[in-house]
């Protein structure tokens, strides 16, 4: 059984991040002619987050102490930071299903 750990959903980042957005969401969709990979190793790429902000309808715009920030709910208080859009918008999704924190597999943490 794989150890479980609790997790800021502010903090979620490469792999984590994308288990975490891919519970809550589902899988992301592949771009034609693209071979499907495990998760391991893969970031989430701008086209995962347009497809996101599109999807949910998100705010998103740059921020001042993190690059973006975005939301799904249109509150303030539920701005999500990242670095890059994409990354902005996965934690934004997975903020809007499950909350300030989320447990997640301990081996996906650096």
């Amino acid at each position: 059984m794989t150890a479980l750990i609790n997790v800021n959903t502010c903090n979620l980042a490469g792999d984590a991040l994308r288990w975490a957005l891919e519970a809550v969401d589902g899988p992301m969709p592949v771009a034609a002619g693209q071979l499907q990979l495990p998760l391991s190793g893969q970031a989430i790429d701008d086209a995962t987050g347009e497809h996101l902000i599109q999807k949910h309808g998100m705010w998103i715009e740059r921020g001042h102490l993190w690059p973006w920030l975005a939301c799904v709910s249109g509150s303030p208080l539920d701005r999500q930071p990242g670095d890059t859009r994409a990354e902005a918008a996965a934690r934004a999704v997975v903020h809007q299903a499950r909350g300030e924190t989320i447990n997640v597999p301990k081996e996906l943490m650096p």
